[in-house]
């Protein structure tokens, strides 16, 4: 973003370009456990389990990543000896019906990473980072790809208050030292992988500053001659910021931010619904941008600058460009009276990422600021709300659109008259017909700021980064 461009209220800088995409990878999940997170004993069947990697077959997948033990929180270990009897009949089986398939068998135990790859397995992946030195010559004299995953402690103890001081530099350091181990011992950085391990040992504040910081991690990654692999697919994060408590529900999320991912320089996208993750990744490359409306609001610190951060944060989305911003007002607190005056604004973005990323993008902004969620509508250092996106209806416990309650706040109504070209074609998705200032009765706007004091705000931040 360009402050000096913002004057107007307009950037001008046109729609937002999508990278290539044809290089990213699908990675199919094959749970063949009783009490996986998301499908446990859903394919315990073999002839289940078959079938179901015939449809991501069909549905292009590249790899199929096969399991034998649960790895979800509070999971109790399963001996190599019943973990092989799991995979090993599936493996060989898939095998023989799909000899040109990419298979991976997700496990910790050399002996089972052994056995599979003499059955055909071309990939291992270790969720608890190849410290196993067996593990590594297992890797070493099979040629197997090596996925190497970031995990705090282990499945049962994973989440037992996981702390980082900066979780995106220390998962960093982990996998490249981790990488850096394997070549040590004779694998070739072509074969090496690295998974910054969304959901283990991690808490949804932790994930979603992964999330928010992926591009960063993977220009680390890729210029140390690595790939990287994500996998956020019906992972609880996903749940707690939307509201979804059934994983089987978190598919088309998961796909949204599977394809952001993707867009921030993934390499491999491991998922449990390959179909809704092509269909992601496909709207992400053809679709047209689209316009949504975000509302920022602070009153804890230096205000103005929180909004200039968060604004900045949001034009370096994937896919996004802030096209306009109206002018700073003051306002009355809404619904809670006891705390001060809020700086408000309300912004226009072109953006080609789809509802639920950029809701997701906004919440790991929100948390990236240090934002805490201590009691509703009470003080906050920011505040990001998205209001419309498109036509787009959504109804999702913590996502409404278009907000529902818009309509109803004058810091919202007022700035958002400013920006909107056809103010009747935007009204006309609220269920409230014409948005009226005379009828937003929360968060009155003591008076409206200059937008100079904004765009001064955006210009420090622009030279110091």
């Amino acid at each position: 973003m360009n402050p000096a461009r913002t004057t107007g209220r307009t950037t001008g800088e046109g729609a937002p370009q999508v990278p290539a995409q044809a290089s990213v990878q699908l990675m199919g999940v094959l749970n063949l456990t009783p009490d996986s997170f998301s499908d446990g004993g859903m394919y315990n069947c073999p002839e289940q389990a078959a079938e179901f990697v015939h449809e991501m077959y069909a549905a292009a997948a590249d790899i199929i990543d096969v399991g034998g033990q649960s790895s979800r929180p509070g999971a109790e270990p399963l001996t190599a000896k019943a973990e092989l009897a799991r995979v090993l009949p599936t493996i060989k089986r898939l095998r023989a019906e799909l000899p040109d398939l990419h298979l991976s068998i997700d496990t910790y135990h050399a002996p089972v990473a052994a056995a599979a790859v003499a059955a055909g397995v071309r990939t291992i992946n270790d969720i608890s980072g190849f410290r196993d030195s067996d593990m590594i010559a297992v890797a070493r004299n099979s040629g197997a790809d090596c996925v190497l995953m970031h995990m705090a402690g282990e499945p049962r103890t994973m989440q037992d208050d996981p702390f980082y001081i900066d979780v995106v530099q220390e998962v960093g350091d982990y996998l490249l030292e981790g990488a850096r181990r394997l070549e040590a011992a004779g694998i070739a950085a072509e074969k090496i992988i690295l998974d910054p391990g969304f959901g283990f040992g991690k808490t949804k504040e932790h994930n979603l500053e992964l999330f928010l910081h992926t591009d960063t991690l993977a220009q680390r990654i890729h210029h140390a001659g690595y790939r990287l692999l994500v996998g956020v697919s019906r992972k609880s994060f996903i749940g707690s910021v939307f509201g979804i408590k059934d994983p089987l529900q978190r598919d088309e999320a998961s796909a949204q931010m599977a394809a952001a991912l993707a867009s921030s320089g993934s390499d491999i996208l491991r998922v449990h619904n390959i179909a809704a993750t092509t269909g992601a990744l496909s709207a992400l490359t053809n679709q047209q941008s689209t316009t949504a409306y975000v509302a920022l609001g602070s009153n804890l610190g230096a205000a103005m600058s929180n909004v200039a951060t968060a604004l900045q944060g949001m034009d370096r989305l994937p896919l996004t460009r802030i096209e306009a911003i109206a002018d700073p007002v003051l306002s009355e607190p809404a619904y809670v009276r006891d705390q001060q005056p809020f700086i408000n604004t309300v912004c226009r973005l072109q953006t080609r990422l789809q509802p639920l990323a950029l809701f997701a993008y906004l919440q790991a902004i929100e948390v990236d600021m240090g934002r805490e969620k201590l009691r509703p509508n009470g003080p906050r250092i920011i505040d990001l709300d998205l209001l419309t996106y498109g036509e787009c209806r959504l109804d999702l416990p913590l996502l409404v659109l278009p907000h529902p309650r818009m309509a109803e706040r004058a810091f919202v109504v007022e700035p958002l008259r400013q920006i909107t070209d056809d103010f009747s074609k935007t009204s006309s998705t609220t269920s409230r017909g014409s948005l009226s200032i005379a009828e937003a009765r929360e968060g009155a706007v003591i008076a409206r700021l200059p937008f100079a004091a904004l765009e001064s705000e955006l210009a420090k931040k622009q030279e110091r980064s």
